[in-house]
């Protein structure tokens, strides 16, 4: 794909294009799609991974932040039709997860284009993602101070009145999508789930993660990694090789059901 017609809605980087498969990941609350740059280089040219980028961030900063679900289901729907030609993953964390979710089951039963497998990181079912935090009373000092204390930004950022006035509209807005999220019940997905936490995750446990389950309707199952919330960031957490193994054992089972079909 020519660089001048890629959409801003998704980052990728070389390798993506020429891929036989693709890593579509959906990034959490406050965060972008450059983070992922190293998971390209960690999974090699096999996978391309495009990354979605929301707006209000990085290299679109100047753009006005999205508060509702809807809006970026819809605006990131017509990119991944375009670039989706070939088998596809998602993966989100978070706030991602339920963007991965509601995209997922968009594609596949609107679409037909069921992803191979998606993968949910720290993120609560979606009939217990919304509601549990108001940004709305908070002055700028207070959201920044707040997401440092739970681990969601890092503690430097407190030393950078610069970089928090870039991370205050999109902290707001995204927050404001998981407030105003409500789950609309539907069918059970047609693709394995698979479930990702961190041990030290206070906020999305185990058990919490387990309540996935009533969604996943071609099987699931669970994988732990040692950190907190954003374990996903953390090269040596594991997270990265484990979705390689798991992109390396779905291409078996994608061949078979097609030469069965």
């Amino acid at each position: 794909m020519n660089a001048a017609t890629r959409s801003p809605w998704l980052m990728e980087w070389p390798n993506a294009e020429a891929a036989g498969q693709l890593l579509v990941i959906c990034h959490h609350a406050g965060g972008g799609a450059g983070q992922f740059r190293s998971w390209q280089d960690e999974l090699g040219p096999d996978t391309g991974v495009l990354a979605l980028q929301l707006p209000g961030r990085q290299n679109r900063w100047s753009e006005p932040v999205l508060e509702s679900m809807d809006a970026i289901v819809a605006g990131a729907l017509p990119a991944l039709l375009a670039r989706l030609d070939r088998p596809f993953t998602i993966f989100g964390h978070s706030m991602g997860g339920i963007v991965g979710f509601e995209l997922a089951r968009l594609l596949g039963q609107a679409h037909g284009l069921w992803a191979d497998r998606l993968i949910v990181s720290a993120t609560r079912p979606p009939h217990r993602h919304h509601g549990d935090l108001d940004l709305s009373g908070y002055r700028d000092e207070e959201v920044v101070r707040h997401f440092v204390g739970n681990g969601t930004l890092p503690g430097w950022v407190l030393d950078d009145p610069d970089l928090q006035a870039l991370l205050i509209p999109p902290l707001r807005g995204d927050f404001a999508v998981c407030d105003d999220y409500r789950f609309r019940p539907g069918k059970p997905l047609a693709c394995p789930l698979t479930l990702c936490g961190g041990t030290e995750d206070e906020g999305v446990t185990p058990a919490e993660l387990d309540g996935w389950s009533e969604y996943a309707g071609a099987g699931w199952d669970r994988l732990l990694f040692p950190g907190g919330h954003l374990f996903h960031l953390d090269p040596h957490s594991g997270l990265v090789p484990a979705i390689a193994r798991l992109l390396r054992d779905t291409a078996p089972e994608r061949h078979t059901q097609e030469a069965a079909s």
